[in-house]
């Protein structure tokens, strides 16, 4: 549901989007694409969100690249927890459109 709502969000701009459906398979598709910036799910299977932000730092062709965070939790400790494995910034779900736009364009190059 929420990358509908992110390939929604995102059609109506001139960025090109990339989806993956898990932090592993994010990992490949990251090094292979090399985004501008990286929008994760904390939790996802075989690899989360946490663990594919400290392979992205370990790997120095990929460790410039902004990661924000997505995360249902709203609680200090999470959002502490996002910023401590490199996060940029952190998206709260249920999030808008509006407030998606805003952070891609705060960290895309186009």
């Amino acid at each position: 549901m929420i990358r509908k709502l992110v390939e929604t969000a995102m059609r109506a701009t001139t960025h090109e989007v990339h989806f993956a459906e898990n932090g592993a398979k994010g990992l490949a598709l990251i090094d292979r694409v090399r985004p501008d910036v990286v929008f994760s799910d904390v939790a996802m299977p075989e690899m989360d969100g946490f663990a594919m932000a400290d392979a992205m730092h370990a790997e120095p062709a990929l460790a410039h690249i902004p990661i924000v965070f997505i995360t249902a939790s709203v609680q200090r400790e999470q959002i502490d927890e996002c910023f401590r494995h490199g996060a940029v910034g952190h998206i709260a779900k249920p999030f808008t459109m509006t407030e998606l736009r805003a952070r891609v364009a705060q960290f895309a190059k186009s």
